[in-house]
């Protein structure tokens, strides 16, 4: 059947045209029929554009999760050194959570991934894995069943940052091919593969779908459908990011040095809910640190109140949302804060609360103590606040400040607000900096 057909190099060649923007590339390879294939026609294809092609490795991740995957691993090492490509082993270690697995392992295998493109000190680098139209249109379907919006819809995008702010590019060129082909490419070439169980356990989201799959086939829901869904969700999500943008600008939007966000009220109140959303969204994972995301149901349910009522105060994913006549502002709220208290010593760096980065550089030695600011502190500082430019005073008290036993020595975050530039709004080695993170909108 011409679905069984292995993958051509003509097709290959037109997946990997985007490669040669790239300094290097990095191959995500497991050892599953998926990532075996993408390995043999990366090779195949290096081997056909010659010095034109950017460097290229490969990496394992072994999780510790089962006892085969040390085996897997060096099966992955032989077959890349076979086709003349460096394989690195990277390993997940420390405890691992007893639930929510599969999100926990992700998560910790894109890090370590990013963690060895940065180590490579190439300018360009791509972490490239052997997603397929299947995996498509299974991340579509469990989408569906949560009841996402278009931005879920789109599912997986061919290209886009590991992570939010991170200088390294996830690639996924296989997503239009079919996972039946992929392994006719390795039948072609008489390569093998090993078959993770998990990926048949029906203790995961993602193998519950899958077992339901020749249902939905025979229901004319087949994965060429979903995915091509998919694609077109994801042209409208450009096309909304698009609109967001335009949106934004005319909302004389303000970060408060990342104390507060404010946005002029009757501007928001002109767009429509959609774009209301997004930017509420936007905004709430950026203030909101450690906190849960809130559901996209309970972000409609925000934007419309904040069109019917004039003036309110509310709290969402760890954020309070103040509307007003003139200006919607929104901080970290510091009761959900579980940051406590973070010790530093000399040239230590620590991340805070999701949101910053706090770093301590005295000229003596000597701990810093880093925790939320609080009422108390504040309302003692607060008179040495500009009185026309002072922040709300609750985002002030979410705010990371900086104590030597029981003397606050710096707030850098209110430095911009205060009348002068003295301790505790300055203080020598007291700094941070916003992570990408909580930084993207």
């Amino acid at each position: 059947m011409a679905a069984q057909s292995p993958v051509a190099p003509n097709e290959a060649d037109s997946a990997f045209e985007h490669f040669t923007s790239f300094d290097h590339i990095v191959l995500a390879v497991s050892g599953g029929p998926d990532s075996m294939a993408l390995l043999v026609l990366a090779a195949e294809w290096r081997a056909r554009k010659g010095e034109l092609t950017p460097s290229i490795s490969v990496v394992t991740v072994d999780h510790g999760l089962r006892k085969e995957a040390a085996a897997e691993v060096d099966f992955v090492r032989s077959e890349a050194q076979r086709l003349g490509l460096q394989h690195t082993t990277l390993h997940w270690l420390g405890d691992k959570p007893a639930t929510g697995i599969p999100d926990a392992a992700r998560t910790a295998r894109y890090r370590l991934l990013e963690k060895y493109a940065e180590s490579l000190g190439a300018k360009k680098v791509a972490i490239v894995t052997a997603h397929h139209q299947g995996d498509q249109a299974e991340t579509f379907a469990m989408r569906l069943a949560r009841g996402s919006g278009v931005s879920g819809l789109a599912a997986m995008r061919a290209e886009r940052p590991l992570f939010e702010g991170s200088p390294v590019r996830l690639v996924r060129p296989l997503l239009d091919v079919p996972k039946s082909r992929l392994i006719s490419t390795l039948e072609e070439r008489h390569v093998r593969f090993v078959e993770d169980p998990t990926n048949c356990d029906q203790r995961y989201e993602r193998a519950r779908i899958r077992k339901h799959r020749p249902a939905l086939d025979s229901a004319g829901l087949t994965a060429s459908a979903m995915a091509t869904s998919a694609r077109r969700l994801a042209d409208a999500e450009a096309g909304l990011r698009y609109a967001e943008s335009r949106f934004t600008d005319s909302l004389g939007l303000s970060f408060g040095n990342e104390v507060f966000a404010s946005f002029d009220r009757r501007a928001f109140d002109d767009g429509p809910p959609i774009l209301r959303q997004r930017l509420l969204s936007r905004l709430i994972a950026r203030y909101g640190g450690k906190s849960p995301r809130p559901e996209l149901s309970e972000v409609e349910d925000l934007t419309a109140r904040l069109h019917k009522e004039t003036s309110s105060t509310v709290t969402l994913g760890g954020v309070m949302i103040s509307s007003g006549n003139r200006f919607v502002r929104l901080w970290r709220e510091a009761g959900r804060l579980d940051e406590h208290d973070v010790e530093l010593a000399p040239g230590e760096s620590r991340a805070w609360d999701e949101r910053f980065l706090v770093h301590w550089t005295p000229e003596t030695s000597g701990i810093v103590i880093v925790r939320p600011l609080g009422s108390r502190p504040y309302s003692e500082i607060a008179g040495r606040l500009a009185p026309d430019r002072r922040p709300p005073s609750r985002a002030s008290h979410a705010l990371p400040s900086f104590w030597i036993g029981e003397d606050l020595v710096a707030v850098p975050s209110l430095a911009p607000f205060a009348v002068d530039r003295q301790r505790p709004f300055v203080e020598a080695g007291c700094s941070l900096k916003v992570l990408a993170l909580s930084a993207a909108y």
